[in-house]
């Protein structure tokens, strides 16, 4: 998978996820600054979307992106999230298929 593969797994992830109401926030939230970061992360996930950039030439293809990286917000907060759901994710399906695997003795 290419990072931009990724990117589009994890971003579908999270948003299957949110629909399902598997994504919490846990209060208190545990951080420097909880208010903040929950603010941070609100607005990050508002932000965040797919970005569509135009072929300058009939030679070039459009460029599709995910990011939140617009008017100089960052999407890092928004990132974590989705690598976290995403990894964890991941390692809950290479944990069911281990156990799936006949054992030899």
């Amino acid at each position: 998978m290419t990072t931009n593969e990724v990117k589009h797994a994890m971003c579908q992830l999270v948003v299957l996820m949110l629909e399902e109401k598997r994504i919490h926030v846990r209060k208190p939230l545990i951080s420097r600054d909880p208010r903040g970061c929950a603010t941070r992360l609100r607005e990050q996930m508002e932000i965040y979307s797919y970005q569509f950039k135009a072929a300058l030439t009939t030679f070039q293809k459009d460029a599709v992106a995910l990011s939140g990286k617009v008017g100089g917000m960052k999407d890092d907060i928004c990132i974590c999230l989705q690598l976290a759901c995403y990894f964890t994710q991941i390692e809950r399906q290479r944990d069911a298929a281990m156990y799936k695997r006949p054992r030899l003795e």
